[in-house]
């Protein structure tokens, strides 16, 4: 995330009456990876998508997933295209392009890019979604969200009952190496809490794009991917005991692969 994403955040809480920017203590650091720490749903992972940047690991549910909504599309829709086998339905936004990166059969591209509010080249996510589906229909559905840095208005902005009937979530959260930061922290345990109401985490991954960062005695990825499943198909959560997956492979192959410190998901 940029210092000039950074700076909406920032007026984002000035808006909100937080306007200090003190470094954060262990504590709120610790706050945000529990929030973040995956946990064994019982349900078995696989990988959808190329073996790069772009594929993701989702639970072994994908027959009873009608639809994809993915704002932010860039130059990979692989992740669309394997779920076509499925017969799923991918809904893409993105301002930024034409169309999706490969071709599909199965999609609706909106040259908009998601946000909390409408404007000429900008639909709101609630909106959105419910323009495509009904919100009965949303409990088939996966919500598939990589915006570099934008992640944090919509999902700010995304309606509970809404986010409380989708089945998947995956989310690429940018800028975690802020997380020391107080408004940003501020910002990142509000997203983090809204969706732990509803989802819980079933599998992390560092993005190896853009490093490791120390914050206070933690080891914090830039970008981390973030796999999450409603909590209605969650019979037991147990931990896990390793990481990274055996299905996890590199973003950049060229870059040296990142690895998390166990306090991540013991």
């Amino acid at each position: 995330m940029s210092f000039n994403k950074l700076n909406i955040l920032n007026k984002l809480l000035n808006f909100l009456g937080v306007k200090s920017y003190r470094q954060m203590d262990d504590q709120k650091i610790n706050d945000i990876i529990s929030l973040l720490k995956p946990y064994d749903a019982g349900i078995p992972l696989i990988r959808v998508g190329e073996d790069t940047d772009g594929g993701y690991l989702l639970p072994d549910i994908l027959n009873d997933i009608d639809y994809c909504f993915s704002p932010g599309v860039g130059n990979s829709s692989s992740f669309e295209k394997s779920l076509e086998s499925y017969g799923i339905k991918s809904f893409l936004a993105d301002k930024s392009v034409d169309g999706p990166a490969e071709k599909l059969t199965n999609f609706s591209f909106d040259k908009k890019n998601i946000h909390s509010f409408n404007q000429e080249h900008k639909i709101n996510i609630n909106d959105w979604l419910l323009s495509k589906v009904n919100l009965s229909e949303l409990n088939k559905s996966i919500l598939q969200i990589d915006t570099d840095g934008f992640e944090y208005e919509i999902l700010i902005a995304l309606n509970e009952k809404i986010l409380s009937e989708i089945k998947i979530l995956i989310i690429e959260f940018h800028g975690l190496e802020f997380a020391g930061n107080e408004y940003f922290n501020f910002i990142l345990k509000s997203v983090l809490s809204k969706i732990n109401l509803f989802h819980s985490p079933i599998h992390i991954h560092p993005n190896n794009c853009c490093g490791i960062h120390n914050i206070n005695k933690f080891k914090i990825p830039s970008v981390l991917e973030v796999t999450l499943l409603n909590n209605k198909l969650i019979n037991k959560k147990k931990p896990i005991k390793f990481l990274p997956n055996a299905l996890d492979r590199k973003n950049v192959k060229r870059k040296k692969e990142i690895f998390l410190e166990n306090y991540w998901y013991n």
